[in-house]
């Protein structure tokens, strides 16, 4: 009962948040609500990244809503996000734990600079890298290997993807790893490895599910990092998602498109917060 009253006002603000997502879809419908392989074809027509810098609607030139267009960008946003955020965890969980119980001391020393290295990196150099390295690669080969711009669910994902998964996986490797170290001298892992338990029961039955706080802080702290570099290097890879919308809308000068898709950045950024203060604050970073 307590764990139920301590989390009711996080589920009603989930609730809230997606009451008001479900009111933006019913305002939409009335005018029009393509596919999602339509919103594509939408967002790709919106003029290009150059246009003259006169007051413009952006939902006039697409023959849509103001609601639909944006929505629209961050259902493609959304595809980044998910995939940068998915990668970051399921290749940094695991590196934490081997950081924290399996590396040699000085090569954890090193990897641990090198992941505080990686959540400096910003996501837009990365991703600029990324994209002359590309370059040269297909110069060599005699064929494009990897697309450096456009849209689309195959090979476009690689650099936008890799740019943005590479702090969050930096991050989480980070806190799983402090995590995993100090929970590894306690008496109970001690106890457990004692037993004779095989190293994956004792890291994954015993000290993963002390580490819900962090696990949570990690997942949600590496998606905010997630979103902080979305706008840029969607705009570099030409990506039609919500930040390359925003940044054609402050250019054009539409507050519409421009007030919505602020707004919705920012309730996804205050709800990540709740969240952190949630797993950190009531959930504990670690528990013995």
């Amino acid at each position: 009962m307590r764990l139920i009253g301590r989390l009711l006002p996080d589920v009603l603000s989930i609730a809230m948040f997606l009451a008001v997502a479900g009111v933006l879809f019913l305002l939409a419908r009335p005018h029009y609500l393509p596919s999602p392989g339509q919103f594509w074809n939408i967002l790709g027509g919106v003029g290009g990244v150059h246009d003259a810098t006169t007051p413009q609607d952006l939902a006039s030139r697409a023959n849509t809503s103001v609601v639909v267009l944006v929505l629209g960008a961050a259902l493609n946003s959304a595809f980044l996000a998910v995939l940068a955020i998915g990668s970051a965890l399921l290749l940094g969980v695991p590196f934490g734990f081997y950081l924290a119980i399996h590396a040699p001391r000085r090569v954890g020393e090193a990897l641990r600079w090198v992941t505080n290295l990686g959540v400096a990196l910003p996501a837009f150099f990365l991703a600029f890298l990324l994209q002359v390295a590309a370059v040269e690669l297909s110069k060599s080969a005699g064929r494009p290997l990897v697309p450096t711009t456009g849209f689309g669910l195959d090979g476009h994902l690689v650099i936008p993807v890799l740019a943005l998964a590479a702090a969050p996986f930096a991050y989480v490797t980070r806190l799983v790893a402090l995590g995993a170290t100090d929970l590894n001298a306690r008496d109970f892992v001690r106890t457990a490895r004692a037993k004779g338990l095989a190293e994956g029961r004792v890291i994954y039955q015993h000290i993963a599910p002390n580490m819900i706080g962090a696990l949570s802080e990690a997942a949600l702290g590496g998606l905010r990092l997630v979103l902080g570099g979305l706008v840029i290097v969607e705009y570099l890879v030409v990506w039609p998602g919500l930040g390359f919308l925003l940044l054609r809308a402050l250019r054009v000068q539409d507050g519409a498109v421009l007030l919505l898709g602020v707004s919705i950045l920012g309730t996804i950024f205050l709800l990540l917060e709740k969240g952190i203060d949630l797993a950190t604050g009531r959930t504990g970073r670690v528990s013995g």
